[in-house]
């Protein structure tokens, strides 16, 4: 059984307790770090959303967030623990530029009081620009970005904005803006020096699996990808992956440099619950006790 499949018997198994008599529908949302889709197709992500810690079991952690909706967690996901009875608030993973800020533009400043925001089809773009590129919502920073002109790395470029990993949660582009980056750049030679300067793009990285200097780089002359590793510090000599078919990049970078705390809900505590609270324990009811869900 599936981990989702999982999550919603035992939703179901344990609803009746935490709505009331009178409500026959409840709804729920549910953070795995799986993508999920919504009625056209695109990935959605979960908004913020604030309420109590209702019940609990040895995998997931179920938030009551109004009177018959729920936020139910994969409890090793959360970013500290918490105790039946608390109220929290908690914000799930959201795809960020280079900078931090927010891909879909929730968190650009306003313009004459106008901000404009992709409510579906978000993307990270690396801060980069040539004749005929698309930068949708990030075209009021075209200016600030960098020219792009060895075609070989505009291909690499596309490629990692455009290939997913994680079942389609994130792209190659979130590995790197997910690892804390810093001073991005890219090498960028003329078409004709490619063989013997290759073309990539190199960043600093800090990450619970590495820190250092991450180079991603496109050998001409054998046509596959390779990877660079220099850590931080001390005389460590560097790593170098080659033969890197394009369509195992995205592997490649989660093997090296991704721990995954990307995936984790950042919890706040804003009330504790009392001490002489209760600890609720889920009780499994037969199907014909359980609401019709939506």
């Amino acid at each position: 059984m599936s981990k989702r499949a999982e999550a919603e018997q035992w939703l179901r198994s344990i609803v009746r307790q935490h709505i009331g008599a009178n409500i026959r529908r409840f709804t729920w949302a549910t953070w795995l770090a799986e993508v999920r889709h919504n009625a056209l197709g695109g990935v959605t992500y979960l908004l913020p959303c604030e309420g109590k810690v209702v019940d609990a079991n040895d995998s997931f952690t179920l938030v009551k967030t109004g009177a018959n909706s729920f936020c139910l967690v994969l409890s090793e996901l959360l970013s500290q623990p918490v105790a039946i009875g608390d109220k929290v608030s908690l914000k799930f993973y959201k795809l960020r530029r280079f900078d931090g800020t927010a891909a879909d533009g929730s968190e650009d400043p306003s313009t004459d009081g106008v901000r404009t925001i992709s409510l579906t089809g978000a993307e990270t773009l690396f801060p980069v620009k040539w004749e005929d590129r698309y930068l949708g919502i990030n075209e009021k920073y075209a200016a600030a970005y960098r020219t792009i002109q060895n075609r070989y790395l505009r291909d690499l470029i596309v490629q990692c904005e455009k290939m997913r990993v994680d079942g389609g949660l994130r792209r190659v582009v979130n590995i790197l803006t997910d690892a804390n980056p810093a001073d991005l750049d890219f090498i960028d030679p003329p078409d004709a020096e490619s063989g013997s300067t290759p073309p990539g793009i190199q960043l600093r990285v800090t990450t619970g699996k590495f820190a250092g200097t991450v180079e991603i780089y496109y050998d001409v002359a054998d046509d596959y990808y390779g990877l660079k590793l220099l850590p931080a510090g001390g005389d460590a000599q560097p790593v170098v992956l080659t033969d890197i078919c394009f369509d195992e990049l995205g592997e490649v970078l989660l093997d090296t440099i991704d721990d995954r705390s990307w995936a984790k809900v950042d919890v706040t505590v804003l009330k504790a619950a009392s001490k002489r609270a209760k600890t609720t324990r889920s009780v499994v009811l037969s199907a014909t006790e359980v609401p019709d869900a939506s």
